[in-house]
């Protein structure tokens, strides 16, 4: 899920939702208010989701979710976001 600090998510007038329960990459666990719905656009492919609220000032995550969703490429040597190369101009979506 994506995060949003606190301030950005009040700038946006973007409404909390609900709460729910967060892990943290060293494991802390957080009761954190979920906000939403608000749309996310990068490299032309657009979304809506929710995204919890994390603390005034914190680093804005787009996370893994948006990044299958949008069909994104992380190229973290070159520090961007690029369509898959197999999918240029919309995502492809694996339904089973």
């Amino acid at each position: 899920m994506p995060a949003l600090p606190q301030n950005v998510v009040e700038r946006l007038g973007v409404r909390t939702r609900r709460t729910a329960i967060v892990t943290y990459a060293d494991e802390r666990k957080e009761e954190r208010s979920v906000a939403g719905p608000l749309t996310i656009h990068v490299c032309n492919r657009f979304m809506s989701t929710d995204c919890a609220v994390g603390p005034p000032l914190s680093e804005p995550l787009i996370g893994q979710i948006v990044l299958e969703a949008l069909d994104l490429i992380a190229d973290c040597a070159m520090r961007t976001l690029a369509p898959r190369p197999e999918s240029p101009d919309y995502p492809l979506l694996k339904l089973k």
